[in-house]
């Protein structure tokens, strides 16, 4: 990824002097001492070629006082830009404030001064913006600015697309008590009561008083709290070895669907020790309509984690996977989700980070369960950023003297597609829009808006 070449604008400096020397023209006099410099404009166009991946044209550049766009992006501390959806949110450096740009026109979507608490999905993994007012009142908007949810009572939390009262004082020491399950707009869906576990003590009494012997037949039903959504169901943590799947449909709410066991032998986490509790690392869906995965990690203090997939449908096993060494072991009631994971939906590939062994990340092929390659840290030091496309795009630290550079991976094999390029790639949309770095300039590139449109278009039926 190093280039022995001379860098492009030392060598337009030196063909300069050149042509100078040739002419004979006098040198320009030297301003005087203390004259301050005019910064060199900055440029509108575009040089060189996208980043691979990134198609369609030049759109429009976002900064200078030529640039007609939106007066935040002239903001004093900068900004930084995400993408979400089919759009991008830029959020000023200097203060909590934000504006969601069409990736393909240009118009501003949404605009507000709130506060950005990050990003989630829906129930049909659409992107999702989580927010909060000046007041502390938390709300959702979905990728095209739309308010999906907001938050009607104090301590509600959005959840993947639904939302969930818990009970008042709720901490994760004492989860326990009455939860109300809402749709986005506010509809209750589903109500249950998550009971604090009786001791072993009491339930003898208990059964003692009414003269019965228990015999597991009246046993309550496994509740928990819900640690993520998914169509028409919810996960429930136990704060156990157990996940249990309840319904989301109106006409069956609440109904057991399947529950996963780390006792399960089938799993092979049963050992000497206690089993650990499963942590939800997402749903993500399979290319070329190959359904959908569950992944949940098992990770233990004293042993290298274990992965398992499952389907969402029925909670059948798929595959069992052993991680290069120990992770850290959640909480059994975090929202599911591992920071810094990337997901690319072209290949069914996973990009998961490691906390020890071999490798700082490994890639995953979700469908059949098996590690493709992993970063090593000898290999340099590679910060991935985004998925796109059958690629990871990241930033490998040069170190020293040497400046930083991005990187363009194949998900499947590791190898560098691109390893110099003309220009960074700062956020890239679903719709293939992306936001190029170049010379103190952003530009966005991709296909025009009239293109983008046609793509959308369903194909004319045939005449008869």
């Amino acid at each position: 990824m190093c280039s022995s070449r001379v860098p492009g604008a030392l060598a337009c400096g030196l063909v300069a002097l050149l042509v100078a020397g040739c002419t004979g023209d006098p040198e320009p006099p030297a301003p005087p001492a203390g004259t301050p410099e005019e910064p060199a404009p900055v440029p509108t166009s575009f040089e060189g070629d996208p980043p691979p991946g990134i198609e369609g044209e030049v759109l429009r550049y976002l900064h200078g006082d030529s640039a007609d766009v939106h007066e935040i992006f002239a903001d004093p501390g900068g900004v930084r830009i995400s993408a979400v959806g089919d759009a991008f949110l830029v959020s000023a450096g200097s203060e909590d404030r934000h504006l969601l740009h069409d990736a393909a026109t240009g118009e501003t979507l949404w605009e507000g001064g709130v506060r950005l608490r990050g990003f989630d999905a829906d129930l049909e993994r659409e992107a999702v913006m989580l927010m909060e007012d000046a007041e502390g009142t938390s709300f959702a908007l979905d990728g095209q600015g739309g308010v999906l949810w907001e938050e009607t009572r104090e301590g509600d939390v959005f959840l993947d697309g639904i939302a969930v009262r818990r009970p008042a004082e709720w901490t994760h020491d004492d989860p326990y008590g009455e939860y109300v399950l809402l749709d986005a707009g506010g509809e209750e869906l589903w109500s249950y009561e998550f009971a604090a576990p009786e001791e072993e003590g009491d339930e003898e009494d208990e059964a003692e008083e009414d003269g019965e012997e228990d015999d597991g037949s009246q046993e309550e039903p496994a509740l928990g709290v819900p640690v993520a959504a998914w169509q028409d169901l919810v996960l429930l943590a136990s704060g156990g070895p157990e996940l249990h799947a309840r319904s989301l449909d109106p006409d069956s709410a609440g109904e057991e669907l399947w529950t996963v066991d780390g006792e399960d032998e089938d799993l092979g986490l049963v050992s000497s020790g206690p089993v650990p509790t499963p942590q939800v690392l997402g749903f993500h869906p399979l290319p070329d309509e190959g359904g959908d995965v569950l992944l949940v990690r098992w990770a233990s203090s004293e042993a290298a984690s274990v992965l398992s997939a499952h389907d969402p449908d029925d909670g059948e096993l798929l595959w069992t996977l052993e991680e290069p060494g120990t992770n850290p072991v959640a909480h059994p009631y975090d929202p599911a989700g591992t920071g810094g994971a990337l997901y690319d939906g072209e290949t069914g590939t996973l990009l998961l980070p490691q906390a020890s062994g071999t490798a700082t990340a490994v890639a995953l092929d979700l469908a059949e369960g098996e590690t493709l390659w992993g970063l090593e840290e000898e290999g340099g030091a590679f910060s991935p950023a985004f998925a796109f496309d059958g690629m990871f795009y990241g930033t490998s630290r040069g170190g020293g003297d040497q400046p930083d550079t991005q990187v363009v991976l194949d998900a499947r094999s590791m190898d560098t597609v691109s390893g110099e390029l003309s220009s960074q790639v700062e956020a890239v949309t679903d719709s293939g829009h992306a936001v190029l770095v170049q010379g103190r300039q952003r530009f966005v590139y991709g296909p025009s808006p009239e293109e983008a449109e046609a793509s959308e278009s369903p194909s004319p039926e045939p005449s008869e």
